[in-house]
């Protein structure tokens, strides 16, 4: 046991060094996302010159302890997490004798449990079995390693692996080359998704393509449906609108010396009233006016009747609510043309209003 902690203890120190804080809080799946993994390996291989070969004569033959020539394996990698897989393998193992004069052939094969402490540097730990000659054990094994990526799915690598059982310890420096098929992501995460998904109910399905009104936004994010033919449209389906000044003015005149409304403006007060009706909250202030001929006080007085005229027609004809409208009379102070002439006379004797608002207006294509 204390061979294999004395093994085992600097991959796994070695490992968690790389590991920094970075990778491990990185959330991408290290151990890879594909089905499957398959890779060919050259390995050379430093056996115990404790392992011994027997010829046919009987006698007995250590082997060397030094690093032997480069020779084949084969293996196959399946990830189980996003840090963890499963790794077996299989090489060919031919190692010569101290004195050179015998080779003994063999293999070794087993399984590795491998964690990725970032996408590129792993270690694990495993068993093996290696067969050399007349020579059979059973050894557990440790490995460190690097891969780097030539592709999403093509990747080479370098690993040492120590392994030991009993008195025999041997190490072996892999290089090797691996090829990923599929993508259905880790073994155990995709168990564990599919019982997740079976258990939980279906969703219903969301219909992502009728659009009823026809304004460019699905059915399933619409917040107003039933928008009019034309208009254009914000992300939530809704009309956008522009702002505009709208307004309405009034001149109704009168005769000399009269505050005395004449059928001729009836149509003209109907149109304010309208406006008015419209736009409910509007309030309208009348201004009254004179001609220049007569007394300021008089006209003064004048100048509110005219304005006041008006004003009962919105109220009594047409049902302005008489809290909207003020009326004020101006006399003759602010008249229209400066002159005293049957002309100038007709355009100031008058009473004035003018009303105006902003309102939405949808756009339109």
């Amino acid at each position: 046991m204390k061979k294999i902690v004395g093994i085992a203890a600097p991959a796994v120190i070695a490992g968690l060094l790389i590991a920094s804080p970075h990778a491990v809080a990185n959330d991408g799946y290290y151990a890879g996302t594909e089905d499957i993994t398959v890779g060919l390996r050259l390995h050379l291989t430093k056996y115990s010159n404790k392992r011994q070969y027997v010829d046919g004569l009987g006698n007995v033959h250590n082997f060397s302890g030094s690093t032997q020539s480069a020779q084949p394996g084969l293996e196959l990698s399946v990830p189980l997490t996003k840090r963890f897989a499963l790794r077996s393998y299989y090489d060919y193992v031919e190692v010569g004798t101290q004195n050179m004069q015998h080779t003994g052939y063999g293999e070794i094969y087993g399984v590795d449990a491998l964690f990725y402490a970032t996408r590129n540097f792993y270690f694990g730990l495993g068993a093996s079995r290696a067969n050399v000659a007349d020579h059979s054990n059973a050894m557990w094994r440790a490995t460190l390693g690097y891969r780097h990526f030539l592709s999403d799915r093509l990747s080479v690598k370098a690993e040492y692996a120590p392994q030991t059982k009993s008195d025999f310890n041997d190490q072996s420096f892999i290089l090797g080359m691996a090829y990923s098929f599929g993508n259905n992501g880790p073994l155990l995460d995709n168990t564990r998704d599919r019982r997740v998904e079976q258990a939980a109910p279906a969703e219903p399905v969301v219909d992502r393509t009728t659009d009823t009104d026809g304004d460019g936004v699905p059915d399933y994010r619409d917040e107003c449906p039933n928008t009019p033919r034309g208009h254009v449209v914000d992300s939530r389906g809704c009309t956008v609108y522009t702002t505009q000044q709208v307004s309405e003015e009034l001149r109704v005149g009168f005769a000399f010396d009269s505050a005395r409304v004449t059928s001729d403006y009836q149509g003209d007060i109907r149109r304010l009233a309208d406006f008015m009706k419209e736009h409910a909250d509007t309030q309208v202030v009348l201004h009254g006016h004179t001609d220049l001929i007569g007394t300021a006080e008089y006209n003064q007085r004048l100048s509110e009747r005219r304005a006041a005229a008006v004003a009962d027609i919105l109220v009594n004809e047409h049902g302005i609510a008489r809290s909207r409208i003020q009326s004020r009379g101006h006399g003759m102070s602010q008249p229209i043309v400066n002159e005293i002439s049957l002309p100038a006379n007709a355009r100031n004797r008058r009473t004035e209003a003018r009303l105006s608002v902003e309102i939405r207006v949808p756009q339109t294509r």
